[in-house]
This record gives structure tokens, C-alpha cells and sequence, in this order.
């Protein structure tokens, strides 16, 4: 049988979803081939007035504080020594590498000239915020894509690159997190040089420190998501016990971004801030719904050990992030009477970019070991010779 023929039999036996899945992605592909065929001026609705439309506000702006949780329960587990949580850090890590790949993919397709995008690492700007996060994408995605080796060298069994892999676990660990700390608040940073055009309600001297705290946010929620999703919709193991330990950290980092958010608000923010009813919806609604409501929730201990209830107040805390990043970086940013809107071609892009997430989330979580990451148990001696495991093993008994 022929390999054509292997993958064809496979993706007829996958789910009716994820066949969808396949579909929206090739949609998202075909509508990309387009962009770069025709241009960014016919195929979307940005103009002198909105450079920036949904492929920044959403597939970067926003995708990167959704992959935060790879940095965040990296430093947890390991910087913190909470090693119970160590179940979650691959789903984590997994999560992390496809966020910050699309997250390049969106950068690509927004570039005017995006042959052009290897200039960033030749001609330097370190003066640049926009060349700071540059940088630290690529450096980060790099990181995570070491770290996610170590499921790809457990399911083909390769032993001295595993246990190399091990050997640099820390040093990935504090790279990881630094890095990513870095860009994580210069997303906020390039925004402070829109002094005249982001509303007073977002724009302060803090905005890089709050999207660094909203990010951990968003970070310790999609894991308590992606942990209770994977559990019920794809049979993974039940890590309610340990989704309880995360539910019990996240309010305090929410109670520090809300004391920052207030105090930025109040005593940092110059300028009017009552002057647009619609902006100051929008801002109550992302500080009530995705802050003060969740943050309530998850202060109560029955919340906390329902699996309902706390990836509810999860899902809360992650909406609030998305509309924060909108805020700042589109509907903030519009001049009274003006209105952005993007095309069919923006929306099918980007549709099929979530897609394309979720996809390779579960079809790498079929194929690799990303929930059985069990430490203890796996052997890291370096062979006599680079062969697979399975081909130490069976020379070993052998000999035996």
C-alpha cells in the first residue's frame, strides 16, 4: 500500500469534527495563496487609516498572550518546584509551539513585503520594540520547538538526543521564560507610541507590565481549558486534582493585574476618559466579565473543584484577555466616526489559523506522547551505540 494510500485510510477514520477541521484549514490555506497572489490592498480591508486589522489584533496581538501558558507553567513547575503539575507542562509546551508558529504564519501574511522578513535578523534596530518582538518569536519559538522534541525522540525512541534534551531542560526553562517575558511586554510597548491615537482608557506608562500579567492570565487559563477539553472530548486522563492547584494560583495573578490596572487607570492615565460611551462599554465589559466576575468565581473553593465552573471562570479570563487586546490595538485605536471591518478573505484566514491550531493539537496528541510525560520512569543512558530503543532493548536480551 502505498503512503498516499496509508494517509487517505487515516483520515477517513478520524472524527466528523476533525474531518471539518481539514476543511477549514484548506479553506485558510487557499485564501492565503490568494493574499500573496493579489495583495494586501485587494484581498483586505486595510488602509493608510487601518494598517493594522484582525491578522494583528488577533493572530498576533492576542495569539501570544494565549500561548503564554508553556512560559508560565514552565516557571511554576520548574522555578517553583510545584512538581505535581509536571502532567501539564507538555500539553502546555505543545500548545505554545503551534501558537507562536501561527503566530509567525500571521506575521507573514500581514508583511507588505514579507520576502523581505529575514532583513530583521541582518539589519538590527534595537531601538525598535517591533524589532525586540521580532526577535523574541523567533527566538521562542525556536525554544519551545527543543522542548517539543522530547515527545517526537519518546514515540521513535531515540535515547542520546533525549537525554541531551533532558541535559538542557533548565537552561530551555529560564530562556523560555525571559524570553518570553520580554516580548510578552513589548506587545504593550509598541503601543506607547500611539500617544494621540489609543483612548486614555488603555493607553498609560504600565501597558507593558499589564499585557505581561494579563498573559499569565490568559496562560494559566487555556491550560485549565485545554486540560478539562482534552479529558472530555478526546479520553485523556483526568487532571482535575491538579486544574484545582492552577485554579488556586490564578486569582492571586489576577488580583495583581487588576491592582495594577486600577492603579494605572487612576493615577497614571492623562486625558479624557468619559468622552466615548462605546469605548467605555467595551472597557467595563472587559474589566467586569473577564476580571472582577472570574476572579470571584474562583476565590470560592466549590467553583474551584467543579470542572464546570472552573473552566467557565477559565473561559471568562480568556475572553476578557481577547477583548483587552482588541481594546488596545483596534477599537481603541479608532478615530471617531471611522469603523474597520475586515474582509471575507481576513475572516477565512484567520478562521482557518484557529482551526489549523486546534487540528494539530489533536492529531499530535493521538500520535505523540504529550499526556504521559511521566520523568521518573524514562531511562537516559546514553547506549553503546545510536540505535533506537527498541533496538538496545531487543540486543540486550539478547545477550541475556
Amino acid at each position: 500500500m502505498t503512503a498516499a494510500k496509508i494517509i487517505v485510510n487515516e483520515i477517513k477514520g478520524y472524527h466528523r469534527f476533525v474531518k471539518f477541521l481539514i476543511v477549514l484549514v484548506s479553506l485558510g490555506a487557499l485564501a492565503s495563496l490568494a493574499r500573496f497572489v493579489f495583495g494586501l490592498g485587494v484581498t483586505t480591508n486595510l488602509n493608510d487609516t487601518f494598517p493594522w486589522g484582525l491578522w494583528i489584533s488577533f493572530d498576533v496581538v492576542t495569539a501570544v498572550p494565549l500561548a503564554a501558558g508553556a512560559f508560565t507553567l514552565g516557571a511554576i513547575v520548574h522555578c517553583f518546584h510545584i512538581k505535581k503539575l509536571e502532567p501539564l507542562v507538555r500539553p502546555a509546551i505543545v500548545t505554545g509551539f503551534l501558537g507562536y508558529s501561527l503566530v509567525c504564519v500571521g506575521l507573514l501574511l500581514d508583511l507588505g513585503q514579507p520576502q523581505r522578513c529575514w532583513h530583521t535578523m541582518v539589519y538590527w534596530n534595537p531601538h525598535s520594540p517591533m524589532f525586540e518582538v521580532s526577535m523574541c518569536i523567533a527566538a521562542y519559538t525556536t525554544v519551545l520547538f527543543l522542548e517539543f522534541l522530547s515527545p517526537v525522540c519518546e514515540k521513535f525512541g531515540y535515547h542520546v538526543p533525549l537525554r541531551l534534551l533532558r541535559t538542557i531542560e533548565m537552561p530551555l526553562v529560564v530562556a523560555a521564560a525571559s524570553i518570553s517575558t520580554l516580548h510578552q511586554s513589548s506587545l504593550g510597548t509598541f503601543f506607547l507610541i500611539a500617544v494621540d491615537k489609543l483612548h486614555s482608557l488603555w493607553y498609560n506608562p504600565l501597558l507593558p507590565l499589564l499585557f505581561w500579567l494579563s498573559a499569565m492570565c490568559a496562560g494559566i487559563s487555556i491550560i485549565i481549558v485545554e486540560a478539562t477539553m482534552s479529558h472530555k472530548y478526546m479520553g485523556q486522563p483526568d487532571e482535575s486534582e491538579l486544574l484545582e492547584t492552577l485554579a488556586k494560583i490564578l486569582p492571586w495573578v489576577i488580583t495583581v493585574y487588576l491592582t495594577v490596572k486600577v492603579f494605572s487607570l487612576v493615577a497614571l492615565t492623562e486625558g479624557p476618559l468619559f468622552n466615548r460611551p462605546g469605548l467605555l462599554v467595551l472597557f467595563a465589559v472587559e474589566v467586569v466579565c473577564g476580571v472582577l466576575l472570574p476572579l470571584v468565581m474562583l476565590m470560592n473553593g466549590n467553583v474551584r473543584e467543579n470542572n464546570r465552573l472552573r473552566a467557565t471562570a477559565a473561559w471568562l479570563v480568556i475572553a476578557g484577555v481577547i477583548l483587552n487586546r482588541f481594546n488596545v490595538s483596534m477599537f481603541g485605536m479608532e478615530a471617531p466616526g471611522t469603523f474597520y471591518y475586515p474582509s471575507l478573505l481576513e475572516s477565512v484566514v484567520t478562521i482557518g489559523i484557529i482551526a489549523a491550531h486546534i487540528l494539530f493539537f489533536v492529531l499530535i496528541a493521538k500520535y505523540f506522547p504529550i499526556f504521559e510525560h511521566h520523568p521518573e520512569t524514562v531511562d537516559y543512558s546514553i547506549p553503546d551505540h545510536f540505535r533506537k530503543n527498541e533496538q538496545g532493548n531487543a540486543h540486550g536480551a539478547a545477550k541475556a
